[in-house]
């Protein structure tokens, strides 16, 4: 029994075969997580936590990196329709951009061995947009951002809210690491399976 299975949360899905889950409860112990945060991992008895402190700065951080990439003169035909939001979108994520990765990212009971295992299933080709030469925290940070952006948006509502038909602006996704697990199969998290998804 790993230590999330003291509280109640749901499995969002699975990330390089590691479990993303949402606390449905304030969880402390062997790491601190609220119903407003996701984690990989469970703790101890499991993989050791990495709690994404803040979905909403996340989220930010991915827009963010969507419209700098309109600034650039080799612009991709996919990321087009986009640009017509630049001017709408930059002040409502601005005050959620940080320059901190401690701010969004914390790392409970990891040592070395374990950064740099995690930093080598990041890069495997079985993620299906793995880690290149990149640093590891903005990756994915970015890839936590897109996720909660098109898949659970409420935890980021104090952005989401304010973005007109924010869905039509993307044609294309860029990170799309974690893997929703679909209905009826059975999962251990005492909440079940995070998403109700139909064929």
């Amino acid at each position: 029994m790993s230590h999330i299975d003291s509280f109640n949360h749901e499995l969002v899905g699975l990330f390089g075969g590691l479990p993303v889950y949402h606390p449905l409860e304030d969880i402390e112990g062997d790491f601190v997580c609220t119903p407003t945060q996701l984690l990989i991992g469970g703790g101890s008895g499991e993989h050791p936590a990495l709690v994404i402190e803040s979905p909403l700065k996340a989220v930010a951080w991915f827009l963010h990196d969507q419209l700098e990439s309109l600034k650039n003169p080799a612009l991709s035909p996919e990321r087009f329709p986009l640009k017509t939001k630049i001017d709408e979108w930059e002040p409502i994520i601005a005050p959620y951009l940080t320059s901190s990765h401690d701010e969004i990212l914390s790392f409970y009971d990891w040592d070395t061995d374990t950064y740099s295992d995690f930093t080598e299933l990041c890069k495997s080709p079985a993620l299906p947009n793995p880690l290149d030469d990149e640093p590891l925290e903005p990756w994915l940070i970015l890839g936590i951002g897109e996720f909660v952006f098109f898949a659970m948006p409420e935890l980021a509502s104090e952005i989401m809210t304010k973005l007109e038909n924010p869905y039509s602006c993307f044609h294309h996704s860029y990170h799309n690491n974690i893997m929703v697990i679909p209905p009826n199969f059975p999962v251990y998290a005492n909440g079940g399976n995070a998403f109700k998804c139909v064929r």
